[in-house]
């Protein structure tokens, strides 16, 4: 089932869907101090359910600030807790390259692709 696309600026749209126990949020367009409380909503609203794990799918990010981390960061610690999991899926180089800068890589697991899996370590 697809949740219908949230939008809160021309260039910033979340859809979610689930598979199973796996909830999947996919971002596309701008990630920032204006977008990121409505990422914030949906995955709040996508953790509540209860799902095994999380992907967050960002190929489509066009940019990402540190309030989009510290959301991304929020949620992975409260999934933690009920002992599931936050995937980072496909990130864009953008925020590939926030992910680096910050050293977050090392805090979640993100998924390059079919076959690239790097471990929160």
């Amino acid at each position: 089932m697809t949740t219908p696309a949230t939008s809160a600026a021309p260039h910033f749209v979340v859809d979610t869907r689930r598979s199973g126990t796996t909830e999947v949020v996919e971002v596309r367009g701008e990630v920032d101090i204006a977008t990121a409380p409505l990422l914030r909503a949906v995955l709040d609203t996508v953790v509540g359910r209860r799902p095994t794990r999380v992907e967050v799918d960002l190929s489509g990010t066009t940019f990402m600030d540190a309030h989009a981390l510290t959301t991304l960061s929020a949620a992975r610690r409260r999934l933690a807790s009920r002992h599931a999991t936050l995937v980072v899926r496909r990130p864009s180089p953008v925020v590939e390259r926030l992910l680096e800068l910050t050293e977050a890589e090392h805090s979640f697991e993100i998924v390059t692709g079919s076959a690239g899996v790097r471990r929160a370590g």
